[in-house]
């Protein structure tokens, strides 16, 4: 995996952990339908967890699968807002991968498009909003 999917992955189970809350990760994985093991992956940034199962993830929690991946579920204390810790973790990275990055997001982007239209408009707002603070 890419420095910059790593990243994200990272970021995406940190979202999906706090979703979980008190449960267990084997009750949360029965509830979406994986395994134990295979949340564990996605939930530690092992692997990036697919649309499917990110959508499954939203749905349960009430919210969108652009929320869960753009960040407004509420932060935790001391917890820097989402856009901004992504700009920060993008500044770090070298020129091409925040390319990477980038084109990254933006294919995430266009696949939760294709199967949601709903809040489109604001993934890719923010999206764009990402792309000029760190490029």
């Amino acid at each position: 995996m890419r420095e910059s999917h790593r990243i994200i992955a990272a970021r995406v189970g940190a979202r999906l952990k706090a979703l979980r809350g008190n449960r267990t990760q084997a009750e949360y994985a029965a509830s979406l339908g994986l395994s134990q093991a295979q949340y564990n992956r996605y939930e530690t940034g092992k692997r990036l967890a697919p649309d499917a199962v990110l959508t499954r993830a939203a749905q349960m929690a009430g919210i969108t699968p652009e929320e869960l991946l753009w960040g407004s579920l509420p932060a935790a204390e001391g917890t820097p807002d989402y856009a901004r810790a992504v700009a920060e973790l993008a500044a770090l990275l070298d020129a091409e991968s925040q390319e990477d990055l980038y084109y990254f997001l933006k294919h995430k982007v266009d696949d939760l498009a294709r199967r949601r239209r709903r809040g489109v408009r604001r993934a890719r707002a923010a999206l764009e909003s990402l792309r000029r603070k760190v490029g």
